[in-house]
């Protein structure tokens, strides 16, 4: 399988993370992840997708119940902007890089706002890196 087909699947999830809709993430939801993971037939792409669903129950055992703070909704809508999978990929390699640079950007966080931050960017490198070995 490839990565792709897991993406799908890992969007869903993180898109419902992102928007404050953590809560309707099931048990079930992590267990397809890993089973599609362990599917990955490329040994680095599979062990990024194991980072990834060790990142997303992380975030999932430490969530609150509370409305995220307006900063948080702010990084997260650039992040979702700067995922965004329609667009050649060196239209998606510049909203990636753009939304590296305006999440470096954000001040103010407290520190869980900049571990939540930081972890977005850190997806949004790891896709940046992604996009410009595809564009060799």
């Amino acid at each position: 399988m490839e990565y792709a087909e897991f993406e799908v699947e890992y969007k869903r999830v993180s898109e419902l993370i992102m928007s404050g809709h953590s809560d309707q993430i099931q048990p079930a939801d992590i267990a397809r992840l890993r089973e599609l993971a362990a599917q990955i037939d490329d040994e680095d792409d599979r062990e990024d997708a194991l980072l990834e669903i060790s990142g997303t129950e992380h975030v999932l055992a430490n969530r609150s119940d509370e409305r995220p703070s307006e900063l948080l909704m702010h990084a997260r809508t650039i992040y979702a902007e700067a995922e965004r999978n329609d667009g050649t990929d060196a239209e998606r390699l510049a909203r990636a890089e753009k939304g590296i640079e305006a999440l470096m950007g954000i001040e103010n966080a407290t520190p869980e706002e900049a571990g939540a931050i930081g972890s977005m960017e850190h997806v949004l490198r790891m896709l940046a890196d992604a996009l410009r070995i595809q564009l060799r």
